[in-house]
Order: C-alpha cells, then structure tokens, then sequence
C-alpha cells in the first residue's frame, strides 16, 4: 500500500469526526472541550490503528504467534482446538502468509523456510491427513479441500524456496485435481468423501492451487479448469438478481440457493490471482447487495435479509444480519481486489472484537481466551496483513 494511499485513508477518517465536531460546537458552544477532547481520541487511537498494520507491527505479532506454534512438538488438533478441515485451511493461510512476509523480509527467509518445512510435516500429520500414506494415489477419493490445501501449501514452499523437493507430489495432486473438475459436469468437485455437496468457495482454492502450480513451474494445467469453471459459474451457478455464486450447487442444503457471505468474502481472496477481472465484478455486486458501511467499522452480511437459516460452523455468530465468518474473511477479499478502505474498516472491527476478546480473557472466560489465540483467525489475518504480490 502507498504513502499517498495511507494519507487519503487517514484524512478521511479524521475528516469525519472533525466535521461532526465542528458542527456541535458551532451549534452547542458548550461542548466544545468535550467534542475536541473526544475527537482527538478517536483520530489518535485511529491513527495508531492504521500505523500499526501499515508499519507491520500487526503482522509480526502475529508471525510470532505461528512460529512459536510451528516450532513446537505437534501432538494432534486438540492441542489447537481445531477440526481436521480447519487444521488444514490454517496451515494453508498460514504457508501464504509466510511466504509474503518473507518477500517483504529477506533476511527471515532461510528461517520461513524452515517454518514451511514443518507446516508441510504438519499437515501430513494423521490428525490432519485423511490419507495413511499420501503418495498412495488410488485412496485419494474425493477429498478436494484437503488436497486443494494441502497443494496450496507445497506451492508456496516452493515459491519461496526453489526447492523441487515436493515438486512430485505437487504436480500429482495438480494433476489429479485438474483432471476432476474437467471431467465433472458442473466443473466444481466434492470436498469430502462423506459428502455430496460441491461448494464453489471450496473450489475457487482448487483452482487457486492449479494456478500457482503453473506460476511456479511454467505450465497450464490449470488452463482448461479455470476456463470451463468460470463459464459454468457465469451461466449456471450465479444468482440472476444478484450475479454472485449460489453457496451450494446440488441443493442438499437449507443455504444452497442463497449466494453466502463467507463464500463470497473466501472466494473473492482466491480468485482474486487467476481471474481478477471476474473477482472484481463479483467484489462490486458482493458490496452492493451484503456491505454493510457504518463509517469507521463496517461488516457483511451471511445471507440475503428475507433468508432465515440459522449460523453454523463456517458463519460464525450472526448479529443483525452481519456474520462474523463473512466479515472477518473479507479482510482478504478486500486486499485482493485493492479495496483499502474496507479493509481498514474491517480491521478496525476486528480490534474491537480482540479488545473486548483480551478483556474477558483475562478474567477468566475460556470461550474468549480461545478466540483470542485462535491458529486459525490468527493465520487469516497474518494472511491479509502480508499479502503482496508473488508474481
């Protein structure tokens, strides 16, 4: 982000609490020391917010929460509190994160890679695998999220690196997964082998994974997938008032014809490298249709207002409409498509939420202190934070 970029941003969010200011002041005299004395807070406090993720405070906070995670003996996801689907999509924001983090740090390059090596260990943890032995091709099934992750992962090692150490096994699973979606009738896979569903948030990352695997080795696999993906979505698998993705394409659930917030805020982050024109339209119709701006914060909503279905595990809490999944995800929907002042509103949103998190947790509350060390809102946010350009 530029200089220039931060100073609009800056002075836009003091010009509107100075201007309240003035007006009260002109209007009641006698608030004057008490309107300034609050504005003053409030630019400041902003402010610090602002500097303290633009100077990169924020993320190396957090790199240092994950390495500490990843530098230590790996005993299972109950160490983490986490389901082995969530397992694999921290290890997968964390990887990305780390390797932005050490494009923009030279000199902590040796030691990410290290910190890759042991994500990949990791992540191959039978915790985590759903596969005893991973190069046993013939058992891989239908798990596409672990895959497509997993993939993600032994990418970005490899952009970082130049290791062509898992190089085999990342083109086996490239392969395997292009060959999936091209084969598919609606060009969109299974995440798991227990389940019928095909969710095109799920695959935006498969398709992601495909794409960094040609960035890296100067292939097209995932020519022909992201080709026929995005021709199905534009002509079947889009909402005709809205034009964003429905959630679910088989309609085994409740939420499957509803475009859904966390969807559109997860795929706008993966999408946003392989089909920037599109993400761009889905980002604009996104905003117009679930953005919810309340000047200083602003949030998302998980369904469309006459929808009435309950939040669950990917959601989040559902206050007044806005999801806590669909708002913190699209701190990396928003860095995607350059949306800056978003992002900060979002940011902003989700220090309160770590203020009052901190709070609680420290008077004892283990459902806050869980939310605030949590790998994987950690690794999410250490994602957006980090996220420059690979290519």
């Amino acid at each position: 982000m530029s200089v220039i970029a931060l100073l609009i941003l800056l002075t836009f969010g003091s010009a509107i609490p100075l201007g309240l200011a003035l007006w009260l002041k002109k209007r009641y005299k006698k608030t004057k020391f008490i309107l300034f004395a609050i504005t003053g807070l409030f630019i400041l406090t902003q402010t610090s917010i602002w500097l303290y993720d633009f100077s990169g405070m924020q993320a190396n906070s957090h790199y240092l929460q994950l390495k500490t995670f990843l530098n230590q003996p790996f005993t299972g996801l109950s160490q983490v509190g986490l389901s082995r689907s969530k397992g694999i999509i921290a290890l997968s924001y964390m990887a990305e994160g780390l390797v932005s983090y050490a494009i923009q740090k030279p000199d902590k390059q040796k030691e990410i890679i290290s910190l890759l090596e042991k994500a990949i260990k990791i992540a191959l943890h039978p915790d985590i695998s759903p596969y005893p032995n991973i190069n046993k091709v013939s058992d891989w099934g239908e798990e596409g999220l672990y895959l497509s992750h997993l993939n993600v992962i032994l990418g970005s090692y490899q952009r970082l690196s130049r290791n062509r150490k898992y190089l085999p096994l990342n083109r086996t699973i490239s392969q395997y997964l292009a060959k999936k979606i091209i084969s598919e009738p609606q060009h969109n896979i299974r995440s798991y082998e227990k389940a019928q569903d095909r969710w095109p948030a799920d695959n935006a990352v498969t398709l992601y994974s495909l794409y960094l695997f040609d960035r890296n080795n100067n292939t097209q696999i995932s020519q022909m997938p992201i080709k026929q993906w995005l021709e199905y979505m534009e002509t079947k698998g889009n909402e005709p008032k809205t034009k964003l993705p429905y959630s679910e394409l088989t309609g085994l659930e409740k939420y499957s014809k509803y475009p859904r917030g966390c969807a559109l805020s997860w795929t706008a982050k993966y999408m946003g490298d392989f089909a920037p024109k599109q993400t761009r339209e889905l980002w604009h119709n996104y905003k117009q249709y679930y953005y919810k701006n309340f000047l200083i914060v602003s949030g998302f909503r998980e369904y469309p207002p006459h929808a009435n279905i309950k939040p669950d595990g990917d959601s989040g809490p559902i206050v007044f409409g806005i999801g806590a999944g669909a708002t913190g995800l699209a701190l990396n929907g928003s860095k995607s498509v350059g949306d800056y002042l978003t992002y900060y509103q979002v940011n902003n949103a989700i220090r309160f939420i770590d203020i009052v998190a901190n709070i609680l947790s420290s008077l004892g509350d283990p459902k806050w202190e869980k939310l605030s060390q949590d790998v994987l809102a950690t690794s999410i946010r250490f994602n957006a934070e980090t996220k420059v350009p690979w290519y």
